[in-house]
C-alpha cells in the first residue's frame, strides 16, 4: 500500500522530475546537435513546474468531492484534462512569458510555445498517468483489505450466531439433559462445580467456567467475575462503585447471588459488551 509518506516524497520529487525532464526534452528538440543544459534553467523550469504541481493537486482535490472517480470515470477523465490543459496555458504562457519580458529575453514565437506547451504537456500528462495509478493502486489494497476484515467480521458474527443454538450437555442427578445456549440465564462457579441455571432451576456442568464460555455467544454472556457468567436480560441495575468497579443488582435467579461487582480491570470489557449487544 501507498503510505502517506511516500505520498508526501513524491510531492517534492514531482515537481523537480517534471521540471527537469521537461527542461531537457526542450532543449534536445531545439538544439539537437548540441543541447545546452543550463543550471538556471533547471532551476526555473522546476518553481514552473512546482507551481504547475500545486495547481493540479488543488484542482484534482476539488473536483474528487464533486466528481468521484468510482461513479464518474469518463467525465472525472475529461474534466481532470481540461484542467490540466488551462493550467499548462496560465503557468507557462502567461507566467512563463512576463518572466522571460521581465528578465530581458523577449517573448516566445507562436512555434517555441507551441514547442514547449506540448513537450511539457506530454510530460505532465504522464505524471499524472502515474498518480493515477497510485491512486487507483491505494483505493484497491484498501478495498482488498476492507472485504478482508468484513468477510472476518462477518464469519465471526455467524459463528456468535450459531452459538445460539448450541446444545450444552448439563447432568442433573443421575441424567444428562441437553439445553440451547440462548436458553441459559446464568452461570456460577462455587467450589469447583459449575451450576447453569436455566428455566427456574439448575444443573451442573461437567467442565470448567471458561470452556462453558467458548460454547455461549459473546453477545449474549459475559464473564463477569472468575467464577460468574451473566446474562444481558438478568441484569436489572447498573451502578459506579469505588475504585472504578462497577455493581450489578440482577434478577431473582440465585438468592445467594443476585448482584455482583465487576473489577475495574473488566469494567471497560463489560461497558463494550453491554453498548455492543444493545445495539
Amino acid at each position: 500500500m501507498i503510505s502517506s509518506k511516500s505520498m508526501g516524497y513524491w510531492r517534492i520529487i514531482e515537481p523537480i522530475l517534471l521540471g527537469s525532464i521537461a527542461n531537457i526534452v526542450i532543449n534536445f528538440i531545439f538544439n539537437p546537435a548540441s543541447p545546452d543544459f543550463i543550471l538556471e534553467e533547471f532551476l526555473i523550469a522546476i518553481v514552473f513546474a512546482a507551481m504547475l504541481t500545486e495547481i493540479n493537486r488543488i484542482i484534482d482535490f476539488r473536483l474528487e468531492r464533486k466528481l468521484s472517480w468510482t461513479k464518474n470515470l469518463g467525465k472525472r477523465f475529461l474534466y481532470q484534462l481540461v484542467y490540466l490543459t488551462l493550467s499548462l496555458l496560465v503557468v507557462i504562457n502567461i507566467i512563463g512569458n512576463m518572466y522571460t519580458w521581465v528578465i530581458g529575453d523577449g517573448f516566445y514565437s507562436l512555434k517555441e510555445l507551441l514547442i514547449i506547451n506540448l513537450c511539457i504537456f506530454v510530460v505532465a500528462l504522464l505524471f499524472t498517468f502515474f498518480k493515477w495509478s497510485a491512486h487507483f493502486y491505494k483505493n484497491w489494497m484498501n478495498a482488498e483489505h476492507s472485504l478482508t476484515d468484513s468477510t472476518k467480521k462477518l464469519n465471526e458474527l455467524k459463528s456468535e450466531f450459531y452459538k445460539s443454538s448450541n446444545q450444552i450437555a448439563l447432568q442433573k442427578a443421575n441424567s444428562i439433559l441437553q439445553i440451547s445456549a440462548k436458553d441459559i440465564n446464568f452461570v456460577k462457579s462455587d467450589l469447583g462445580v459449575v451450576w447453569v441455571y436455566y428455566d427456574g432451576t439448575k444443573a451442573v456442568f461437567n467442565g470448567s467456567l471458561l470452556s462453558l464460555m467458548e460454547l455461549l455467544p459473546r453477545h449474549l454472556f459475559f464473564l463477569a467475575t472468575r467464577n460468574t457468567i451473566i446474562r444481558q436480560e438478568t441484569i436489572l441495575s447498573i451502578s459506579p462503585s469505588t475504585y472504578g468497579k462497577i455493581d450489578l443488582k440482577l434478577k431473582d435467579i440465585d438468592n445467594d447471588n443476585t448482584s455482583i461487582t465487576i473489577s475495574r480491570l473488566k469494567a471497560a470489557s463489560f461497558r463494550r459488551w453491554r453498548n455492543s449487544s444493545s445495539n
